[in-house]
């Protein structure tokens, strides 16, 4: 069964490309996502649609929000992709750790 993650994130340099390593890291196939960005708010709105169960897709949320960037993640489920299932609002972390590349800095 499909369900969708509506992610609301920071629109910083590289937030888009952190998020697709932090997905690939671990194995998620997306079968479909797309990316609205909004210049004024300085915000992007991902939606990731995963074929994953629902344990499994809670999961991958649970590691998402680890993500600096995230501000705001919910999941849809695939038969009311109109209505938000569960809404979690993410504390803004403010403090950013900046590590030297030859530290062997990773995600």
């Amino acid at each position: 069964m499909a369900h969708r993650i509506v992610i609301r994130m920071a629109a910083a340099s590289g937030a888009e490309a952190r998020l697709w390593a932090l997905v690939n890291q671990r194995h998620i196939d997306v079968t479909r996502a797309w990316f609205e960005k909004d210049r004024r708010e300085n915000r992007i709105k991902a939606t990731l649609e995963v074929d994953l169960d629902v344990l499994a897709t809670r999961r991958l949320m649970r590691q998402l929000q680890r993500h600096l960037d995230i501000q705001y993640i919910a999941l849809e489920s695939g038969d009311s992709f109109d209505l938000s299932v569960s809404p979690q609002l993410i504390g803004k972390h403010t403090r950013r750790l900046r590590i030297p590349v030859k530290k062997g800095a990773c995600l």
